[in-house]
């Protein structure tokens, strides 16, 4: 089987790299011509309303697969709402990330879901120390509800994706699919849940004091270690055993539940009838990184065909020499090419901005139109306001759209780690002006609280906006670091 399972993978590869997608025989890279329902999901609380009407119309299985899962307000919800659905007879098994949850949805929580019969397993649990294989994370993000409806995009488990935050928010997209396709997403699931790199992970096993790490000798014992190990794993068990049971408090809930439904209904919806999906296959090493990559060349391959304009919405804009030459090549095509993304004021991540700052420049020569977001929420986006009210925001979406009508959506973003590390996923909707038109409407939202990058004195004007002396400490102190490891981000 694994020997099949690799000879279709390379097959599926060659096909590739020579511009013919397989059909449905591969699912990592997909294509259908039949008519799918889509749902728009711009809204965080709209997005997380769907999904628990997703999970409330469960038949049969749920999969869950995420690179962050978090243990709050709107993780609780998710995560009961899974297991109340367990309880029920349906299949539900959850596949996260291990680098990025084993400190917040760690095995400790996993044990409590197992106890209610929700499989849980972890992705590529390699030690951090280790520098090469460690690399390589699952960042594909998705919630599959029996084989006929599905959410991908940008978002993960955890109340900065769905607006309730009070620190700060992201702005996200997504796309509700319903349709045949959504097998083939399946099907991509149950090999990666399947996957040697995917494994269960039991908790911490409860200290004894006749453990050996206690004792010293013959006579003596660490009573205190024993005590302190012991007072930390009860603790460890009781946060995940209350996050299990413990209902989130039911004015707060209501008010999220309300809100979601509201701005759910306010999201486009319409048909697509020319989709696609593309995705990682559950690898490392040489061969993942180089010759195997799937989404990136399908991304590559709509830049180099692009007639018109590219409009690209990442939360993370760092070019390699690969991307450099296909930019490069739409550009010198008289291609309008667009980009939105965070400032320094937006963002989450620092050490990406330092090199942005220092590549916008040269981008802003060859002819790039790009937009920085300010961290402030648009007007037109509302949130429950004592919940996320004064929150700052960063953009997060992970959204292409060429020539004003196909439009891709997933969880890649524009930088070397999507590229050639993580596991990644995107849905394509082609011939789509009317999608492509409502997404680009909401970029647009999004582009009202933003700055124009348009001359270098914009560039340099906007570099440290909004930013106090800490941040702008950060920034120095990691400016060299990152751009010399530029492509490790």
């Amino acid at each position: 089987m694994k020997k099949t399972m690799l000879t279709l993978s390379l097959l599926a590869t060659t096909l590739m790299s020579s511009n013919v997608f397989a059909a449905n025989d591969n699912p990592f890279i997909s294509k259908s011509t039949k008519a799918h329902n889509i749902v728009l999901l711009n809204h965080g609380l709209g997005s997380l309303e769907e999904r628990l009407q997703m999970i409330d119309r469960a038949e049969k299985f749920i999969d869950v697969e995420y690179f962050i899962y978090r243990t709050d307000k709107s993780a609780k919800l998710f995560t009961q709402a899974l297991i109340k659905k367990a309880r029920q007879g349906v299949k539900v098994r959850v596949l996260l990330d291990y680098f990025m949850v084993k400190s917040d949805f760690s095995p400790y929580y996993a044990h409590e879901l197992e106890k209610e019969g929700v499989e849980v397993k972890y992705f590529n649990v390699t030690a951090t120390a280790n520098l090469f294989s460690g690399q390589y994370r699952n960042h594909r993000k998705v919630l599959l509800v029996d084989g006929k409806e599905a959410i991908t995009g940008g978002r993960n488990i955890g109340d900065e994706y769905f607006d309730l935050s009070a620190e700060y928010n992201f702005m996200d997209r997504e796309l509700h699919i319903e349709g045949e396709l959504v097998e083939a997403i399946h099907k991509t699931f149950d090999e990666t849940f399947a996957a040697k790199l995917s494994e269960y992970v039991s908790r911490g096993v409860k200290p004894k004091i006749t453990d050996a790490r206690y004792k010293r000798g013959d006579d003596i014992v660490l009573a205190e270690q024993f005590d302190t190990d012991l007072k930390n794993w009860q603790a460890k068990v009781s946060a995940a055993e209350s996050f299990m049971s413990s209902p989130l408090d039911s004015r707060v809930e209501a008010e999220i539940r309300e809100k979601g439904k509201d701005e759910l209904s306010k999201e486009y919806r319409g048909v697509c009838d020319q989709i696609s999906f593309h995705s990682e296959y559950p690898t490392i090493g040489t061969k993942n990184r180089k010759t195997n990559r799937v989404v990136k060349h399908d991304i590559f391959e709509r830049i180099n065909n692009s007639k018109e304009s590219i409009m690209m919405d990442s939360p993370y804009f760092i070019v390699n020499d690969e991307l450099g030459t296909t930019l490069d090549s739409a550009l010198a095509r008289k291609v309008k090419v667009e980009l939105l993304t965070n400032s320094l004021n937006s963002t989450d991540a620092i050490y990406v901005y330092t090199v942005f700052d220092s590549i916008i420049p040269k981008w802003l020569e060859k002819g790039l139109d790009s937009y920085i977001f300010t961290g402030h929420r648009p007007k037109s986006y509302e949130v429950v306001e004592d919940l996320a009210g004064e929150a700052r925001f960063g953009v997060h979406a992970k959204t292409f759209i060429f020539d004003h009508k196909d439009v891709v959506i997933g969880t890649y973003n524009v930088d070397p780690r999507s590229a050639n590390f993580n596991s990644e996923m995107i849905v394509s909707c082609e011939n789509n002006k009317e999608l492509a038109d409502a997404v680009q409407k909401d970029i647009d939202s999004r582009l009202v609280n933003s700055i124009h990058l348009d001359s270098q004195q914009a560039i340099k004007d906007a570099e440290f906006y909004q930013t106090g002396f800490s941040k702008k400490m950060v920034y120095y102190f990691l400016k060299g670091p990152s751009n010399w490891l530029d492509y490790l981000l």
